[in-house]
């Protein structure tokens, strides 16, 4: 990808988060798999811990602020549901992170741009990223605004699939 390219990349996607990086070394970090050898920005894993436990946070105010009268029970099936990899991907997809993912040549032949699992790690670290570079409260409005659609598309609890 050309310097030019992922430099616009880089801003479509600050434009889809409706966030504005201070540190934009912060974001390439969160868009880098490991499988890419840059010492000079780093891989987004550490990122990615600090991320998942974000995103938990915000959902769980989200969801305790939303359904006051629910059961703690069914505050975590919703919470399960709207942090489990599946749905982060989703959202990474939505903000096609995918596209400015920095990935090996590997990664890149074996479909790593469209792998579930990748975006959603990637999406977890960008949260991170924000976390860091903005704040607690940016971070809550930037996943508050990208979860508002997947957190009102089920009236009831999700049930278990057992």
């Amino acid at each position: 990808m050309s310097k030019v390219n992922k430099t616009t990349q880089l801003s479509n996607l600050q434009t889809a988060l409706a966030y504005q990086f201070t540190d934009t070394e912060l974001l390439e970090r969160a868009l880098t798999h490991t499988s890419v050898k840059n010492k000079s920005v780093g891989d987004y894993e550490r990122l990615e811990f600090l991320g998942d436990r974000v995103l938990g946070l915000v959902v769980a105010e989200i969801l305790w602020t939303r359904f006051p009268t629910e059961s703690e029970g069914d505050l975590a099936k919703r919470h399960a549901h709207l942090v489990r990899g599946a749905t982060v991907a989703e959202v990474a997809t939505e903000l096609k992170m995918g596209q400015v993912l920095a990935l090996s040549k590997g990664e890149r032949d074996s479909g790593g741009r469209k792998n579930p699992h990748l975006l959603a790690d990637a999406c977890e670290a960008v949260i991170a990223a924000i976390y860091l570079d903005g704040g607690f409260e940016e971070a809550k409005r930037v996943v508050s605004a990208l979860w508002e659609e997947h957190v009102t598309s089920h009236k009831q609890p999700p049930r278990d699939a057992k």
